[in-house]
């Protein structure tokens, strides 16, 4: 059915991604490099969970979401955590399933039918596999002590490349839903709901890779969006925001020096 590419390579490289810490290590050195996702938390609202269920609780039960009723706090913020648990397993499945089926050269047999949907939703987005591809390519970069990993960077050829990543969150919203709220300055152009921040993430990406190697330019980044509910994958255009990406590493830069 899908045709095999074998310009699909796994990158090994100085950096590696511990699993069990969760954080990213030179392997001769042993230095520690804090996350990109991490560093989106400067710039991203906190979620204010212990005061958002202390107001769920004193509601009424006329009022309550249905699902609260007869619950406490602590109940809430437990059965929050295994909601986000569940998400977690569930996008590490179709995250897991693209990586095997890609670095299979696509020859991997997928064993249950969310597998088979999630490649025939990888391949169904008609992506420029160009030169090689790379599967969940660690980018680091040693003058900010920063490391990410993109699902996948694509050179398509010796001078320009794309950046893909796979989201599988339930919702994916382009405004911020509740109110006209913000990142925190100097992005407060930018709303704070998943598209922004998932550009100033892939943004940071590609920037990085750009500086691995000035030679490159990106020029283009795409999410792809796992639907769950219809099981299909969305494929999404996002902007490369190369100034707010530098801006964002100088900014941690700036903090972490304080």
């Amino acid at each position: 059915m899908y045709q095999p590419n074998y310009n699909i390579k796994k990158w090994v490289g100085p950096v590696e991604l511990e699993p069990i810490e969760h954080v990213y290590i030179h392997k001769t050195t042993g230095r520690r490099y804090k996350s990109v996702t991490t560093v989106l938390g400067m710039v991203e609202p906190h979620f204010d969970s212990e005061g958002v269920s202390e107001a769920i609780v004193r509601q009424s039960d006329e009022k309550k979401n249905p699902i609260y009723l007869g619950m406490n706090k602590d109940q809430i913020l437990d059965y929050w955590q295994e909601l986000n648990d569940r998400a977690n397993e569930y996008g590490s499945h179709v995250h897991d399933t693209i990586e095997y089926y890609l670095l299979s050269n696509k020859t991997w047999v997928p064993d249950d039918e969310l597998q088979r949907k999630a490649i025939a939703g990888y391949e169904s987005l008609g992506l420029n596999e160009g030169q090689t591809m790379w599967p969940e390519r660690i980018m680091f970069a040693e003058a900010y002590n920063l490391a990410g990993m993109s699902d996948l960077i694509i050179d398509l050829d010796n001078e320009h490349f794309q950046v893909v990543d796979w989201k599988t969150n339930k919702e994916f919203n382009f405004v911020n839903k509740y109110r006209y709220e913000t990142l925190h300055k100097p992005f407060d152009h930018l709303q704070n709901c998943q598209y922004s921040i998932y550009t100033l993430q892939l943004s940071v990406y590609a920037y990085m890779y750009e500086l691995e190697f000035p030679n490159k330019k990106c020029v283009s980044i795409t999410i792809g969006y796992w639907d769950k509910v219809e099981e299909t994958m969305v494929k999404i255009p996002i902007m490369y925001l190369k100034t707010e990406a530098k801006k964002l590493l100088e900014l941690y830069k700036y903090k972490t020096m304080l």
